[in-house]
């Protein structure tokens, strides 16, 4: 099952794993299963190579490739499912630049 995007989750800095996370879910799950999505700031700055690579950056490309990084979560979710890590004991998805590709 896919992951789906949670519109009202709002993007925030993990300063210890330098990545921004937000919150999606998986697709049909009864009662709702939230799944922490982190993706690297390396891998945001893959996107844009051109911004200086800053926490202000790495939000401000999130942001405009939001679309690409839910895409990508979902997908690496379909393909191995969640990470052996938790967030705060809860499923987590981390993208690196090899998902974003």
């Amino acid at each position: 099952m896919p992951l789906v995007s949670d519109p009202k989750s709002k993007p925030l800095p993990h300063s210890n794993s330098r990545s921004i996370g937000i919150w999606m879910s998986v697709e049909g799950r009864r009662p709702i299963q939230p799944v922490r999505v982190l993706v690297s700031n390396e891998a945001l700055s893959q996107l844009d190579p051109t911004n200086v690579r800053d926490l202000y950056a790495a939000l401000e490309i999130f942001d405009r490739f939001r679309s690409l990084v839910e895409t990508a979560a979902s997908r690496k979710f379909d393909s191995h499912g969640f990470d052996a890590e938790k967030y705060e004991g809860m499923p987590t998805v981390r993208l690196t630049t090899d998902d974003l590709t």
